[in-house]
């Protein structure tokens, strides 16, 4: 074969000793039946040729781009988890997730993100609930590109089919009770206003867990974007008096962290003065001193549900397991809204 030709599916066929079809079927992971020792002969001679799918022409043959799109908040802690998880689920269904960070949702880069999944004529979106405005979300939808949201409260159905959430305010009631439980009679919620519908969530968690209460808390809900870390614990040590100890529940973790620092530093201890309680169990939640109880965030499930719908939503067939999550899952969703429980794991910020 000359240099100066580009190798076809032809000569990759002929290079493997297979079939048209059969290399057809390695490169775009179609699921029939194929001996492991076949995929291997195709893949490597398609590594000894060079070969390359013209990508365009095939998308254009099938009407499909085989390329999806997802927009998160930013790429560091359960959001980066979370792209990690996605991409290696919507492989498996041969698709290309091409992964964008919202930028604190600046108008112009939300744009330039819009017109690049216009571009690509991308097969689905995928987006956090606080990543995209709804107009935007919307022109794309409204071109027929199938949606679905996580962590999102709020959306109207005529843009999305289904929005897939951690339960943040049962987790937040818990949090609560946990406290009470613990002989807490101080419970303070240090929140971040800009976390929009999660903090929203939280909070309405929060306040739901003190209706429990069989005796008058001391509460308060505190805003650290307004006050600061150190601010914010003077206040919760001021409203709570001679309470103790006051029960702390942050955020996320990265909140709990400064706080248990800060502690530290004023010779707070913790459990026996503040007990702490953090939200996406982090790793260094489990390696501080003492360790922060926190609620882990099932990332797995939560993207195995958004991948395995999407991919309904786009036509693909289901496998037997993807078809089993959904029909378990889905007689749960409460209109369009699919709630996901978060285990909560103990720690030695509430054991005294």
């Amino acid at each position: 074969m000359s240099k100066s030709k580009q190798p076809t599916i032809i000569d990759v066929a002929s290079e493997a000793g297979v079939s048209i079809a059969t290399v057809s079927n390695v490169l775009n992971r179609r699921k029939v039946p194929m001996a492991p020792e076949t995929i291997r002969k195709v893949e490597e001679a398609i590594v000894r040729l060079g070969y390359r799918r013209n990508v365009m022409a095939t998308n254009l043959s099938r009407r499909r781009s085989y390329e999806l799109g997802l927009i998160i908040p930013h790429f560091g802690g359960y959001y980066g988890r979370f792209a990690e998880s996605l991409e290696q689920k919507v492989h498996r269904f041969g698709y290309h997730l091409s992964v964008f960070s919202a930028a604190g949702m600046d108008p112009e880069i939300e744009q330039r993100h819009l017109e690049h999944l216009l571009q690509r004529r991308v097969d689905g979106l995928v987006s956090h609930g606080l990543a995209m405005s709804m107009k935007s979300t919307q022109q794309l939808v409204g071109g027929g590109t199938p949606l679905v949201i996580f962590n999102g409260w709020g959306w109207p159905e005529e843009i999305v089919q289904l929005a897939v959430n951690l339960d943040f305010a049962k987790a937040s009631t818990q949090a609560v009770q946990s406290f009470l439980n613990s002989g807490c009679r101080s419970v303070i919620y240090v929140g971040k206003s800009n976390g929009m519908g999660a903090n929203d969530q939280r909070i309405q968690g929060f306040l739901s867990g003190l209706g429990n209460a069989s005796e008058p808390v001391v509460h308060a809900l505190l805003d650290v974007s307004e006050l600061g870390v150190a601010r914010t614990l003077d206040e919760a040590l001021r409203l709570s008096g001679e309470c103790r100890p006051i029960g702390i529940y942050t955020f996320n973790d990265a909140l709990a962290l400064e706080i248990l620092a800060l502690c530290h530093e004023r010779g707070i201890r913790v459990p026996e003065d503040v007990q702490l309680i953090g939200m996406d169990n982090e790793l260094y939640s489990k390696a501080s001193f003492p360790a922060i109880t926190s609620f882990d965030m099932p990332v797995d499930l939560q993207t195995s549900l958004v991948a395995a719908f999407l991919m309904k939503q786009i036509g693909e067939d289901l496998d037997e397991e993807n078809t089993l999550l959904l029909e378990e899952h889905l007689p749960r969703a409460i209109g369009h809204e699919l709630l996901i429980d978060l285990d909560m794991i103990v720690r030695k910020s509430t054991i005294a």
